[in-house]
Parts: C-alpha cells; sequence; structure tokens
C-alpha cells in the first residue's frame, strides 16, 4: 500500500489532533509527519501476516531486553 501525500498526511494529523484537543505547533509537525509515516509501514507489516483461526492473541504482555542491549 503506497503512503499518502504529505498533505493528506498532516491533514490527517491535524484532524486526529483536533479530535483529542492536542495542539501540535508548526516546529513539532515534520517530526509528527515522520512518525505517522514510520507507524503506517509498521502496520503495513503487520496487516500484511497471515493468520489463521487458530491464531489468539496473547492473554498477558511480558516484556523482554532485547538482545543487543543486555548489560
Amino acid at each position: 500500500m503506497a503512503q499518502p501525500p504529505v498533505d493528506a498526511r498532516e491533514a490527517a494529523v491535524r484532524a486526529t489532533a483536533a479530535q483529542l484537543g492536542l495542539a501540535i505547533t508548526a516546529e513539532q509537525m515534520p517530526g509528527v509527519l515522520r512518525f505517522s509515516a514510520l507507524a503506517a509501514q509498521m502496520a503495513e507489516q503487520v496487516m500484511g501476516l497471515p493468520l489463521t483461526p487458530a491464531d489468539e492473541p496473547a492473554t498477558v504482555f511480558v516484556p523482554v531486553v532485547p538482545q543487543g542491549d543486555r548489560a
């Protein structure tokens, strides 16, 4: 799925922010747009995974330390 143009993404970000009562400054908008694009790419990867009726969500989330961050 192709990424929407920046104008469309910015319009979506502004509309969502307005609904949530959030103020996004001009200085913040480029970072918010970059994260929005990144989140869309991650969602696209997740949505592309095949699921079967046997797949169920985890009942408990247990965080783990990433492999490269062990002290």
